[in-house]
């Protein structure tokens, strides 16, 4: 019930909702999961976390849960990207089938200035991308940052690799085909500047 008040965007029903599932099955990790997703909602991320770190609990192996988590500590208002880590950690070794957790660790580390940690789950994200046959904007972020990478670190034949298969990548975006050329050339200078 409470999911379909969260659909109606009546997110107080939402929470009496949930909250009386809770009062019937308080082990019920999917009412507790509600209760973050609306206080979220409601932009109140100190009660979603808490309600989240309930459902976590109660449902430990469940990646959605652990990313729910860790997308409600990186919000505005708490921005504790060290705790959104462990929790994207936790997802991914939780089987993320939704290919968000490889993806947003390596963004992290990349904004925290740790590019090693960022090109390994680059890597990581571009190896599960390609198992699953998939495209898209993620794979051409990947591609950008570990051509930049390897270049930056004379590691120029790990680098053409990728900007090869960044050339051949079909993008409507013709700037990133540019950048892309720039890179593979090693005698360029300031490649992605």
């Amino acid at each position: 019930m409470g999911h379909e008040y969260v659909e109606m965007k009546n997110t107080p029903a939402a929470v009496d909702a949930y909250r009386r599932a809770v009062d019937i099955n308080p082990c019920d990790y999917r009412a507790w999961y509600g209760l973050g997703q609306a206080y979220e909602m409601m932009h109140l991320p100190f009660y979603a976390l808490h309600y989240f770190r309930k459902s976590v609990f109660l449902q430990p192996n469940d990646s959605r849960l652990w990313i729910a988590m860790a997308q409600c500590y990186e919000t505005e208002p708490l921005q504790m990207r060290e705790e959104a880590i462990k929790c994207y950690r936790r997802a991914a070794n939780c089987n993320d089938r939704e290919a968000i957790a490889l993806n947003q660790l390596a963004k992290l580390h990349k904004e925290l200035g740790r590019d090693e940690e960022a090109a390994f789950y680059y890597k990581k994200d571009l190896e599960r991308m390609e198992a699953e046959e998939r495209e898209g904007p993620n794979m051409v972020e990947a591609l950008m940052f570990l051509a930049t990478h390897c270049r930056a670190h004379d590691r120029f034949e790990e680098a053409e690799v990728y900007c090869t298969r960044l050339l051949d990548y079909t993008t409507p975006r013709q700037d990133l085909k540019e950048k892309g050329k720039n890179l593979y050339n090693p005698f360029t200078i300031g490649g992605l500047d």
